[in-house]
């Protein structure tokens, strides 16, 4: 008797061991879960299959904005963003102008060119230092190049949104505002 008393204080032990090992691993999957999540890039405007903002004059380039969430941007990190080309994979970063990062409110805003396109996808990436090295270089020898497309999005880039978006028709941007 006393053997099924001590066996059965020791299956309980065990028993509560387990439960509290299984609820530490819960949270902890839980917890990296939330932070995966809380990391991860955004787009929010425009939203998948809608319309692109109107075209804007920025600096001399006919552009579309693009904005969305980030909770947090890692050290060293910046958002880009890239116009693919779904027919034939390439993709062209858009550092005419650099994303504008709200910190306090985990939002960016951005601008895309879209050759006249009607349909175009739209990527976001957060870029560790390399990446960014490699996109501000395409930018800087894009007018020697014809700005010829880049072949994919560095695998480093793990961290990325898409989103496929129309393009207003007929429709013709603001002139650049006039120098006084």
């Amino acid at each position: 008797m006393n053997e099924q008393i001590c066996y059965g204080a020791m299956g309980l032990v065990t028993g509560v061991v387990e439960s509290i090992i299984a609820a530490v691993i819960i949270a902890i999957v839980v917890g990296a879960w939330r932070w995966y999540l809380g990391r991860k890039v955004k787009i929010s405007d425009p939203e998948e299959n809608g319309e692109l903002a109107r075209a804007e004059n920025r600096g001399g380039v006919v552009a579309h904005a693009v904005s969305g969430t980030l909770k947090s941007l890692p050290q060293d990190h910046r958002a880009w963003l890239l116009v693919l080309d779904d027919v034939r994979g390439k993709v062209w970063p858009q550092g005419f102008e650099p994303v504008a990062y709200d910190k306090g409110k985990g939002r960016w805003k951005g601008y895309v060119h879209v050759w006249g396109w009607n349909h175009v996808t739209i990527i976001a990436v957060v870029a560790p230092p390399t990446s960014q090295e490699f996109f501000s270089y395409f930018q800087r020898v894009g007018y020697k190049t014809g700005f010829e497309a880049l072949l994919n999005i560095p695998r480093e880039c793990k961290m990325r949104a898409t989103v496929h978006a129309r393009v207003p028709k007929a429709e013709t941007p603001d002139p650049p505002a006039a120098k006084a």
